[in-house]
């Protein structure tokens, strides 16, 4: 009877099944499509740290946060910080939608396109969702929105810069 439960409880929540992600842990690496349609690697992205957000394009909270997030990009612009932000190919299946996106909802920092597995291999099942990374591994995560993820996110770049 335990058997089964166990059964039927992870394929209504197969996230229950998966590791879940922690810090200090080395980042899944995956590949992303660029905006100019060329296929790259996360671990290609350069940067002493790297804040990427997993975001959806049916996502309200999502669009909240594209002006702090802009900040952010105009902040670390300078610094060894690249901030991106990812969507997946069951909702953006083409570069043009992806330029379309950002141009409508006014995002200034990179975006790109990554494969659906990308959800599972970082436990993605709600947006946003915030990776911080420091020499390619995760050193901060943040899942949805509160009232100071802006000043966390900030906290948390500016602390791992100083380091």
């Amino acid at each position: 009877m335990k058997k089964l439960l166990v059964i039927i409880l992870l394929v209504i929540f197969p996230q229950l099944g998966q590791a879940a992600l922690n810090k200090g842990e080395l980042a899944p690496n995956f590949f992303l499509t660029t905006q100019d349609g060329k296929n790259i690697e996360l671990y290609q992205i350069r940067g002493k740290v790297i804040l990427i957000e997993f975001l959806s394009n049916k996502c309200f909270a999502c669009d909240y946060v594209i002006p702090d997030i802009n900040s952010l990009y105009k902040k670390f612009k300078s610094e060894d910080v690249q901030i991106i932000g990812v969507l997946f190919n069951d909702e953006i299946k083409d570069t043009y939608k992806l330029i379309e996106f950002a141009k409508d909802r006014g995002i200034e920092y990179p975006l790109f396109i990554a494969d659906v597995k990308v959800k599972k291999l970082y436990n993605v099942y709600g947006f946003p969702n915030f990776f911080i990374l420091k020499n390619k591994r995760i050193a901060q995560i943040y899942r949805g929105i509160t009232k100071n993820t802006f000043e966390l996110l900030n906290k948390d770049i500016d602390s791992l810069l100083r380091r």
